[in-house]
């Protein structure tokens, strides 16, 4: 019997600090990226381009293996929570 494992993924970029398209633009496009804003007012991130990363699972370095990206975001203009 052969057992055959997937080779691992790319590793997970630093986000952290850069704009939310630089996100969309440097994953593969079949990753699932769930994007929410951690500043406590809960809006809806409708334009990438006003947005910036503040956390990230999987935390940069780790292996992506086609599971689903968390992004948390605040508008550019904003200081990420814990600042």
């Amino acid at each position: 019997m052969t057992v055959t494992t997937a080779a691992a993924g790319p590793p997970m970029p630093d986000f952290r600090g850069r704009g939310l398209v630089h996100v969309f633009s440097t994953l593969d496009y079949r990753t699932r990226v769930d994007v929410h804003d951690v500043s406590g007012y809960h809006r809806t991130v409708l334009w990438p381009l006003n947005w910036k990363v503040c956390s990230q699972s999987p935390a940069a370095g780790r292996q992506l293996n086609g599971q689903a990206v968390t992004i948390g975001v605040v508008k550019k203009s904003e200081r990420c929570p814990g600042k």
